[in-house]
C-alpha cells in the first residue's frame, strides 16, 4: 500500500493562509468610536487564567499595572493546571539553546532564535520566580531530557512543585494564590471575551461577556491572549491537524478563541500544525480522553490491518500522532485512528494503560482509571476475549493477519531483537519522565488467554500554533510588524515546533508569561 502524510500538504497550506491579512472588517463591530463609552477599566487585560495568565498577572502588578484577568471557564488553571506540571530548567543557557535547536530539525520547522535563546536565559531563573511569589514552594526533579542522544542534552532537567496533588494542580495552586490571595488581583470566572476592541491598528481593549451582558473593557497599556490553543475546535482541527478523529486530553475551554481574536488584528500565523499530541482513549462519562502510558512489556499496538506499524515504546510521548498519521493514498483511510493496543493477562495485571493522575480526565474531572482494569472491561472500554480470533472479531482486524502479527512479535522477542521496529528490550539511560518507565520494554505475549484490546486515538495534550511573537512577547503582524499594545503568551503561538523537549510548554507559559506582563505593563497608558 502507498503511505502518504498530510504534514507537508498542511504545513505549506498553513503558511498560505498565514500570509493572509485579516480583513479590517473582521473587526469592524469591535472598532472604538470616539466617545466610546467603557463599562470598566484596567491597565492590562489578561484574557485566559492558566500557567501563562498566572504569570503575566502577577508580572504585570508587580510591575506597578492594574490588571484585570478574565477566564471563560468557570474555573481557571487551562492546560497547566490538567498538566503534569513540569518544567524544565537548564544548568546552562548557552548549552540549552544548542539543545533545543535540534529538535527543530526534525521535522524541519521555523525556528527563531531569538525566542529560544531568551526562553533559555529566563528558563535558566526559574528558581528566583518561585522564590520571589512562593518562598515556600519546594521543587522536585521529575526527569530528564527526551532526546538524550543530542549534544547537551544532560543540561536538560525536569521539575514540578512539591505536594501531595499532582503537578498540575499543585503549581496552578501557587499561581493562584500569588495572584488572588496575595496580590488581591480581580479575576472573572466565567467570562469569555468576545472579541479585541481597536482604535486603528491598536488594540484598546476587549468585548467580555460577564454576568449575563457584554461588557466593554478598556485596557490602558495592553491586552495579553493567554488564552490556549484549538484542541477542541471542529473547524480548526479540520484545517490544521494531521490526522483525524483527534480528541483533547486538556482543557475544553481551549477552542480557538485567541486564534480568531488575533487574527482578526492581521496576526502572522506559524506552527499551526504543530502540537503535543500522544495516543489516548475515549471514555463516555468524560469530557477528556484518558492519555495513553503502558506500564508493561506484555503489550503491542496494530492498526486496523492486525498489523504492528511503529516502534511502541520508542516513539516520544508528545509526538504519538506521527506514528498514527499516515495516510493511505490507495484506499484514502488512516490505518492507524484508530489503532488498538493489545495484551496479555499478565499485561493487564501490570497496572493501569494510562497515568492515574494527569490530564484533564483525571486530574480535573476525577475520572480514575480502575488498577486492574476491571471497571472498563465491564463498561466496554477495553475489550476482552478469550483467543485471539475472537479478539479481531471485537475489534474487527483480520484475524490472521493479527494472529500471524502476535507469532511474529514473540518469535522475535524471545530471540532477542525485534526486527520489524527495533522495539528495545530493556530500557536504558535516564528517564524522560520518572514515574512512568518500566525495566523490561518488550516481552512476548502469552500462547494462552484471556487477551485484551483498547481502542486508541491521537489525543491532543496543547496545540502550539498561533499569532508569532517576538521577545517581548508582542503579537506580530504578517509583515513582521508588532501589534501595537497585543501581547501573546503560553501554548498560543509557541515557540515550539512538532517535536519538542516535553515540559518546555508550561515552563514557556511561566517564560513568556513574565515577558508579556512586563511588556505590557512598561506601555504608556492611553490618555
Amino acid at each position: 500500500m502507498t503511505a502518504i502524510s498530510k504534514r507537508t500538504f498542511l504545513k505549506f497550506a498553513a503558511a498560505g493562509a498565514a500570509a493572509v491579512p485579516a480583513s479590517p472588517l473582521l473587526a469592524a463591530d469591535a472598532k472604538a468610536e470616539p466617545k466610546t463609552h467603557w463599562d470598566t477599566e484596567t491597565d492590562v487585560l489578561v484574557i485566559g487564567y492558566g500557567g501563562a495568565g498566572g504569570a503575566a498577572a502577577i508580572t504585570a502588578h508587580d510591575a506597578g499595572a492594574k490588571v484585570l484577568v478574565i477566564e471563560k471557564m468557570k474555573d481557571g488553571g487551562g492546560n497547566t493546571r490538567a498538566s503534569g506540571g513540569g518544567f524544565i530548567i537548564p544548568k546552562n543557557a548557552d548549552e540549552a539553546y544548542q539543545y533545543l535547536e535540534k529538535t527543530f530539525l526534525f521535522a524541519d520547522n521555523e525556528m527563531d532564535g531569538a525566542l529560544v535563546r531568551t526562553f533559555c536565559e529566563r528558563a535558566v531563573k526559574l528558581p528566583e520566580f518561585f522564590k520571589r511569589i512562593a518562598p515556600a514552594s519546594k521543587l522536585r526533579v521529575t526527569g530528564h531530557a527526551n532526546y538524550p542522544y543530542l549534544p547537551f542534552a544532560e543540561n536538560i532537567t525536569k521539575y514540578r512543585v512539591g505536594g501531595h496533588q499532582p503537578g498540575g494542580i499543585e503549581l496552578f495552586k501557587v499561581l493562584r494564590t500569588a495572584v488572588e490571595t496575595d496580590r488581591k488581583i480581580p479575576v472573572w470566572l466565567g467570562s469569555p471575551a468576545k472579541e479585541l476592541i481597536r482604535e486603528g491598528n491598536t488594540v484598546v481593549g476587549a468585548l467580555v461577556e460577564h454576568d449575563g451582558k457584554l461588557v466593554r473593557v478598556r485596557a490602558r497599556r495592553g491586552v495579553i491572549l493567554a488564552c490556549g490553543g484549538y484542541e477542541y475546535d471542529p473547524q480548526s482541527l479540520q484545517n490544521f491537524a494531521q490526522g483525524t478523529k483527534i480528541l483533547g486530553l486538556g482543557n475544553p475551554g481551549n477552542t480557538g478563541d485567541g486564534l480568531r481574536m488575533a487574527a482578526s488584528m492581521g496576526a502572522r500565523l506559524w506552527h499551526m500544525t504543530s502540537y503535543s499530541c500522544p495516543l489516548g482513549i475515549k471514555d463516555p462519562g468524560c469530557k477528556a480522553a484518558v492519555f495513553v502510558t503502558m506500564m508493561t512489556p506484555n503489550y503491542i499496538m496494530v492498526n486496523q490491518d492486525g498489523k504492528r506499524f511503529c516502534n511502541e515504546a520508542g516513539v516520544d510521548f508528545h509526538g504519538f500522532i506521527y506514528a498514527v498519521n499516515p495516510l493511505n493514498g490507495v484506499e484514502h483511510k488512516y490505518p492507524a485512528i484508530p489503532c488498538y493496543i493489545v495484551m496479555d493477562e499478565a499485561g493487564r495485571l501490570a497496572g493501569r494503560p494510562t497515568h492515574f493522575k494527569y490530564g484533564y480526565a483525571a486530574g480535573i474531572e476525577g475520572y480514575h482509571w480502575s488498577e486492574d482494569s476491571s471497571a472498563e472491561i465491564k463498561s466496554g472500554v477495553v475489550k476482552k476475549a478469550d483467543t485471539l480470533e475472537e479478539l479481531a472479531k471485537l475489534i474487527h482486524v483480520p484475524a490472521d493477519a493479527l494472529k500471524a502479527q502476535v507469532a511474529k512479535w514473540n518469535a522475535d522477542i524471545r530471540a532477542g531483537r525485534d526486527t520489524e521496529f527495533g522495539r528495545k528490550i530493556k530500557k536504558t539511560g535516564k528517564s524522560a519522565f520518572i514515574g512512568t518507565d518500566v525495566p523490561t520494554l518488550s516481552a512476548p505475549l502469552s500462547e494462552k488467554g484471556p487477551y485484551y484490546a483498547i481502542e486508541a486515538y491521537p489525543a491532543l495534550l496543547n496545540t502550539q500554533g498561533g499569532p508569532k511573537r517576538d521577545v517581548k512577547a508582542r503579537v506580530m503582524d504578517v509583515f513582521d510588524r508588532p501589534v501595537p499594545r497585543l501581547y501573546v503568551a503560553g501554548e498560543l503561538g509557541s515557540i515550539w515546533g512538532s517535536i519538542y523537549q516535553g515540559s518546555s510548554n508550561v515552563c514557556e507559559a511561566l517564560v513568556y508569561g513574565q515577558i508579556a506582563g512586563e511588556s505590557a505593563a512598561g506601555e504608556k497608558p492611553l490618555s
